[in-house]
């Protein structure tokens, strides 16, 4: 890695905390490319790193080529034995994950709920399936918790904001459970944009993310950022009118594309069918099944058409369908065409179209982020150094 492929943003970097984020971001440098990266004295840089390698947030790795002298060593980043909780919550499922700081899964359980249930019968066991995975680690420190909901989220807080499929729940009951548990910084996010964040290749792209399960979500990154808008409601596509008289929605209006493209909408429909559930669908689906082929290719055409604004609103890199539901290639490709005929020419052309995760390893994924961008941004690593020098 040398100085000339350093973001630029992080170039020139000062704090303890800006240190540690150049650190991270470039898997590791030496102290000579440091000393090129950040333009530091090398007093002051040494300095710094000293204090980042006592407090444990840095340590010397392999040995690199030598330029004359001594062999230099690579300055990392520790992240060997911190791990991340994250909870990934849905309408009828949670997953449990414990995993390493770049979100892989070490241990995971998945439980059933009904997230309609009271908060405290639907968080008590998955609090505790957190605390049993986490007891099974050797040698692992906690550094923080993420939590996503199929809900509005204030992410500042973590509370729920318009709770319409948690009724029952105070907004604050998540955060509360959370922060009563683990002594560690948390972060609580809906599903839809924490596995947007998972889905992203690279920081530099913009993706809109559609999760098709029991309902319908939607996420958006931009440059690496979560868009979540001025009330935190960016992305809220599930109730968007798709027509004045169609089918009634359970928020009580008639016409909402969740009423026509959502799992619970396919399953109304497919009762008759002996498809009860989810999981029967998405079998069906794949297999080729023709009424429920029938069925999907309805309901994504309808999807379509309402991401074609979206899309050409953002002109984003990629559009990702994801969810049980959403990842069934037939779905996905009748979303595809429908998007693509849409949207003029220029946009169609740059667009890539795609399959998410079906399951929850996207939301993972992207809590995961969150926890490690709160706990090591540079304003937060500064405030710890300081905190620690003071006597």
């Amino acid at each position: 890695m040398t100085a000339e492929r350093i973001p630029a943003s992080l170039g020139g970097a000062t704090s303890h905390g800006h240190l540690l984020e150049l650190i991270r971001s470039t898997g590791g440098l030496s102290r000579q490319q440091l000393l090129s990266a950040t333009g530091m004295s090398r007093a002051t840089l040494y300095e710094r790193l000293e204090t980042l390698l006592r407090r444990g947030f840095i340590y010397e790795a392999e040995s690199l080529e030598a330029t004359g002298g001594r062999r230099s060593r690579k300055i990392r980043f520790d992240d060997r034995g911190r791990v991340v909780l994250a909870l990934a919550l849905g309408q009828t499922h949670a997953t449990v994950s414990v995993t390493d700081t770049g979100g892989s899964q070490l241990r995971s359980v998945t439980l059933k709920h009904d997230i309609a249930d009271p908060s405290a019968s639907v968080l008590a066991p998955l609090l505790d399936a957190g605390k049993s995975l986490l007891a099974q680690g050797k040698g692992e420190v906690l550094v923080g918790v993420g939590v996503s909901l199929p809900a509005p989220v204030e992410a500042e807080t973590g509370f729920v904001t318009h709770p319409t499929t948690i009724p029952g729940w105070h907004p604050e009951a998540v955060a509360d459970a959370i922060s009563n548990t683990w002594p560690v910084p948390f972060v609580v996010e809906n599903d839809a944009r924490a596995a947007a964040l998972g889905e992203r290749t690279t920081d530099a792209e913009t993706v809109v993310y559609v999760k098709v399960a029991t309902g319908i979500g939607c996420g958006i990154v931009v440059e690496g950022s979560i868009l979540r808008g001025a009330h935190g409601a960016a992305g809220d596509i599930g109730h968007i009118r798709m027509g004045e008289n169609g089918p009634l929605c359970r928020c009580g209006r008639h016409g909402c594309l969740a009423a026509y493209s959502s799992g619970r909408a396919l399953i109304e429909r497919l009762a008759d069918h002996g498809l009860n559930d989810l999981d029967a669908i998405s079998r069906a689906g794949r297999s080729g099944d023709r009424q429920v082929t029938v069925l999907l290719d309805a309901a994504a055409d309808v999807l379509g058409r309402a991401l074609a604004a979206t899309i050409a609103t953002l002109n984003p890199d990629r559009l990702v369908v994801g969810g049980i539901i959403g990842s069934i290639p037939a779905f996905v490709d009748q979303v595809r065409g429908r998007v693509v005929t849409d949207v003029v020419d220029r946009i169609a052309e740059g667009l890539t179209v795609e399959a998410g995760d079906p399951g929850d390893q996207s939301a993972i994924q992207g809590l995961t982020s969150l926890v490690m961008r709160k706990v090591f941004a540079a304003e937060a690593i500064d405030s710890v150094v300081t905190d620690f020098a003071v006597p």
